[in-house]
C-alpha cells in the first residue's frame, strides 16, 4: 500500500502536529525539572531544619525519579524532531502524512545518550550532589 502523499496544506498540517507534540513535550520537561528543585529545596531545607540526614537522603531517590522523567521527556522530543525532519523532507516512508509514529526512530535515541546529555546532567548531577552532601554533613 502506497502511502499518502497530500497536499501542500496537509504537509504543514502535519509538521505543525509534530511541533506542538515537541513543543508540549518540552514544556513538560521544564516543569519537571521544577519541580525537582523545589522538592529537594524543600527536602533538604526540612532536614536543615530538624537536623536530620534521612530526610536529606529522602531526596536523592527523588530526584532520580525526576532525572529518569526528565530523560524519558527529552528522548520522546528528540524522536519527534526525527520525525520532523522526516516529514520536513517530505519522506513519506519513514514518515507517512499524519502519522505520529516515532517508534522508527526509538533505536537512534538511545536511553544512555539522553541521561547523560548535557541539558539533563547539568541539573541532575549538581542536585545529587548536593541531596547527598547535605545527608553526609547532618549524619556525622
Amino acid at each position: 500500500m502506497e502511502a499518502h502523499v497530500g497536499s501542500e496544506n496537509e504537509r504543514l498540517k502535519h509538521l505543525e502536529f509534530i511541533q506542538a507534540t515537541i513543543a508540549r513535550l518540552g514544556h513538560n520537561s521544564f516543569l519537571v525539572r521544577g519541580w525537582t528543585v523545589t522538592a529537594t529545596a524543600a527536602l533538604i531545607a526540612i532536614s536543615v531544619q530538624v537536623d536530620e540526614w534521612r530526610i536529606a537522603a529522602v531526596a536523592s531517590p527523588i530526584g532520580v525519579a525526576f532525572w529518569i522523567l526528565d530523560a524519558s521527556y527529552l528522548r520522546r522530543e528528540r524522536m519527534f524532531r526525527a520525525l520532523y525532519e522526516d516529514a520536513a523532507l517530505h519522506n513519506p516512508s519513514r514518515a507517512p502524512l499524519f502519522s505520529m509514529n516515532i517508534s522508527p526512530y526509538a533505536a537512534s535515541v538511545g536511553w544512555r545518550k539522553v541521561i547523560t546529555s548535557g541539558s539533563v546532567m547539568m541539573i541532575y548531577l549538581p542536585v545529587l550532589m548536593l541531596d547527598l552532601a547535605v545527608a553526609c554533613v547532618l549524619g556525622t
